[in-house]
């Protein structure tokens, strides 16, 4: 039996699972009872439960739909969370116990890196090794040009662009985002590179006159972070004249806390103390394109490792 693993972050069912997420998000030091207070004042500012889970979950039983009948046979779509349960090792043991023959890896992220990505899809081919599971694993990356998905990306931006008044329509700056990471870029190289491989192609079928590519959620100096901030060029859009901004996050299918809050908050705020009018383009989630994208991204692989 052929089986699909989407992989992601967290998935938090109640504002209570906070203390069990970052206590192993702090590799079992439990967080005091200050960081606790900040998180659920975050997760509680949404208004609404933590859309990355359930988002994933709703991304999970469409490919499944789509692709039992693409395939015609059972075709399974498991989920694995990196900081929360389901974790890998406990969907392994399900997938072994349910006769999986062959696994697809597709983490949730465009933007392959060894430390994101690549850790996630490095976890299961262990965990698989030390079960004994014996499935065959196809891992799915690089996909982060599939025609589909940039095309689903570039309608986003579209729309965003659409949505800046009128006056200011033709004078706007687009600013493509991602999160940062610490260090020199070196190590980095092609996480960088695929962002700018992306931010090109989606600024070219939007046809963003003006644009620039910025990361956001860096963490405090002395430490290096991947710049510029997303921040540094909201100021020199100022500066330049331009009235308008679009922020569009490109590691980002589904929503979540931390990009909502830095995109829709934090530089959100920041750009209207500088005078600029602002919209973040909407995310992809589980819409139709999205997970048509989604299917096609699959299916090529599935016929792929059938050659």
């Amino acid at each position: 039996m052929r089986a699909l693993l989407l992989m992601s972050y967290c998935m938090l069912s109640s504002i209570d699972d906070l203390l069990p997420f970052y206590t192993h998000l702090h590799h079992g030091r439990t967080p005091d009872e200050a960081q606790l207070d900040e998180a659920r004042l975050r997760y509680r500012s949404l208004g609404k439960p933590d859309p990355l889970g359930v988002v994933t979950v709703r991304q999970a039983r469409a490919l499944e739909r789509r692709l039992e009948r693409i395939f015609h046979e059972r075709f399974p779509v498991y989920i694995a969370f990196r900081h929360t349960a389901p974790f890998i090792e406990e969907t392994v043991r399900q997938m072994k116990a349910d006769g999986v023959s062959h696994l697809f890896t597709l983490p949730l992220s465009p933007l392959a890196s060894k430390s994101g990505t690549g850790s996630y899809q490095r976890d299961v081919l262990e965990t698989r090794d030390a079960l004994q599971a014996g499935f065959a694993i196809t891992d799915i990356d690089r996909w982060h040009l599939h025609p589909g998905f940039t095309a689903a990306v570039s309608t986003r931006v579209k729309e965003a662009m659409q949505w800046i008044s009128r006056p200011n329509r033709e004078r706007t700056m687009v600013i493509f985002t991602t999160h940062s990471k610490p260090g020199k870029p070196e190590p980095h190289r092609d996480y960088i590179r695929a962002f700018s491989e992306l931010a090109h192609a989606v600024a070219s079928q939007a046809q963003c006159s003006s644009w620039k590519i910025g990361y956001r959620s860096g963490g405090p100096a002395p430490q290096r972070w991947l710049g510029p901030d997303v921040k540094e060029l909201l100021r020199e859009a100022a500066q330049e004249g331009w009235p308008a901004v679009v922020v569009c996050d490109l590691l980002t299918i589904a929503e979540n806390i931390e990009v909502l809050y830095d995109c829709r908050i934090d530089i959100q705020q920041h750009a209207e103390q500088l005078g600029l009018e602002f919209v973040c383009a909407d995310f992809l989630n589980d819409t139709d394109d999205a997970i048509t994208a989604l299917e096609q991204i699959v299916c090529s692989a599935v016929h792929s490792s059938e050659l």
